[in-house]
């Protein structure tokens, strides 16, 4: 009998458990009336029917703290398909009067339970339609009622999340002003209105895909991830969120530091400390730090864990474009095929081992001036001067910490803040390398006071010796404060770029220019920031973008698309 019963715990150890594929459609019906596994509408009676759920919750329902929390219908490994139309979050979804945690005295927990966790072979799947032919139109899951967030992903690994629109209705950024403001969101009393914090919420976290999101408008933070692991990003958008786009923060006693590769492709992080006028998606109210905000598009506290972000837009945030400055020694962070421009603060902050490449950098870091913010009338800015061009506006800033080395490398650079790059916290170990980088000065917009006044500074180390390591190739510079000229560099040479202005940069060179077969050797890229081959016409240019020849006019500002500028 022994025998035998090992070998039934064997046969049922070997028998294959298929995961199943569960679908939501606005004309589905309810977890009695249909079964959720056919993609097909309630025919209007009878119930065990083969057809849709008509609601997220019915897969997902939201857990109540009681005893006896209400079954989550999608298991480790299967596929939620979420059809075409708007699904709220929150008390007033279809069905949710059912849920206990859906009442008007906690509204914020009316929200889907945490996505199970799959396995590497088979991760959970909570995809839209059409997912699978370049998701035209993801279904749009919206916030109301101050739902804490749309999609959990607490302790969930081993999941993929994909082609969703996620939003709220409401105009308003959570505590604007303190709470004195027509912007302000309704927090005292209920009903509260349409409007939700957090777009995605995830910690402790490990092998998750996000794919195709739209996340937008809502009242804090879009993402607000930390202790995460193995984390991949494609074609992520993050537009006016009112207090930061992506925040690594959680504020908890555990840290929030993540591991392992965190991978960030055609990753769009713009206008957060913004809101978007509802039902429209016009630029408003944007603030900042010295008005009690935030505003980072990109924000993390102390980190490791292996960064790469690629064919990425980081703009027109009212902090910091990209910060990972407090990545700890153990953390390596590459930005390349990159974009920033229009950050009130700094464009680009990394530390680690940083690279930064094939880049290009527009330092208008004062682009909110003169915008009232509050008359909804253009795209908003912070309202005082503190909170444009913070932290002295410098472009790009690197932390090198004692035995690190930073690289940078065919970007193109230009900017109106105290330096174009500054490098801190080394000491006589570090190292930095800029090599073929067109590096262009504009008037430092926080010295305009002075006569005259002085343009940015090429590159500043901020603690210690002039004398530390630095190492230069062939870069161009152009108009930097002092007429500075590094070590093999080319220097007082325009470097004929298609526009140099701030607000309508071009760093495609033209022909004629000193950019062009201009580079060092030594250190070669084989493709730019477009992905266009390097070399052309006999040689490698300097700078973020190659010259093609006379019929090349595809320059970095056409490179991003957002329906935003």
């Amino acid at each position: 009998m022994k025998n035998l019963l090992a070998g039934l715990f064997l046969l049922f150890l070997c028998i294959r458990v298929e995961a199943a594929t569960y679908y939501v459609r606005a004309d589905g019906g309810t977890t009695t009336q249909c079964s959720g596994l056919s993609n097909a509408a309630y025919p209007g009676s009878g119930s065990g029917q083969a057809c849709a759920w008509h609601h997220p919750f019915d897969a997902l329902p939201p857990q109540a703290d009681t005893s006896t929390p209400p079954a989550v219908r999608v298991h480790g490994g299967d596929t939620l398909i979420i059809g075409a139309g708007t699904f709220e979050i929150g008390i007033h979804a279809p069905g949710a009067s059912a849920y206990a945690a859906c009442n008007q005295g906690w509204s914020w927990d009316c929200v889907m339970a945490n996505v199970p966790s799959g396995t590497v072979a088979a991760p959970t799947r909570i995809l839209g339609a059409g997912w699978d032919t370049g998701c035209k139109a993801p279904p749009q899951l919206w916030s109301n009622e101050r739902a804490t967030q749309v999609v959990s992903l607490d302790g969930s690994s081993n999941v993929v999340v994909g082609c969703l629109e996620i939003t709220d209705h409401s105009n308003c950024i959570e505590s604007h002003l303190g709470g004195n403001s027509p912007y302000a969101c309704n927090r005292s009393s209920a009903p509260y209105g349409g409007w939700g914090p957090i777009g995605i919420k995830a910690r402790d976290s490990n092998g998750v895909t996000l794919q195709d999101l739209h996340i937008h408008g809502l009242a804090n933070t879009g993402i607000l991830a930390g202790r995460l692991s193995n984390w991949t990003v494609s074609r992520v958008q993050l537009i006016a969120n009112g207090w930061a786009g992506w925040s690594n923060d959680l504020g908890e006693s555990a840290g929030s530091s993540n591991a392992g590769y965190m991978n960030f492709s055609g990753l769009e992080i713009g206008f957060s400390g913004c809101a978007e006028a509802y039902p429209g998606t016009q630029i408003v109210a944007c603030w900042g730090q010295m008005e009690g905000g935030y505003g980072d598009g990109f924000g993390s506290a102390q980190t490791g864990g292996n960064w790469t972000f690629d064919n990425s837009y980081f703009h027109h945030n009212t902090q910091d474009g990209l910060d990972l400055l407090y990545a700890n020694t153990q953390a390596t962070i590459k930005v390349t095929h990159s974009h920033a421009e229009g950050n009130a603060g700094n464009q680009i902050k990394v530390a680690g081992s940083p690279t930064v490449e094939n880049t290009t950098i527009v330092g208008n870091c004062a682009y909110f001036q003169g915008i009232d913010y509050m008359s909804g009338n253009n795209s908003g800015g912070a309202g005082t001067a503190g909170d444009m061009c913070r932290a002295m506006g410098n472009a790009l800033v690197l932390s090198v910490q004692p035995s690190m080395k930073a690289v940078v490398h065919y970007d193109t650079i230009v900017g109106q803040g105290d330096c174009l790059i500054l490098a801190v916290n080394g000491d006589a170990t570090s190292h930095v390398t800029l090599g073929n980088n067109t590096l262009i000065g504009k008037p430092d917009w926080m010295k305009a006071d002075q006569s005259p006044q002085p343009q940015s500074c090429m590159f500043y180390w901020d603690s210690g010796p002039s004398t530390w390591p630095v190492t230069y190739k062939k870069n161009l510079v152009w108009q930097v404060k002092d007429g500075y000229c590094p070590p093999g560099g080319t220097c007082n040479a325009d470097p004929k770029l298609t526009n140099m202005t701030l607000s309508t940069f071009d760093a495609l060179p033209l022909a004629g220019s000193p950019l062009i077969n201009a580079a060092d050797l030594s250190d070669l890229l084989f493709d730019d920031q477009r992905g266009m081959p390097r070399p052309t016409l006999g040689g490698y240019d300097i700078g973020s973008l190659q010259f093609q020849g006379t019929s090349d006019t595809t320059g970095s500002d056409t490179i991003f698309q957002n329906g935003y500028e």
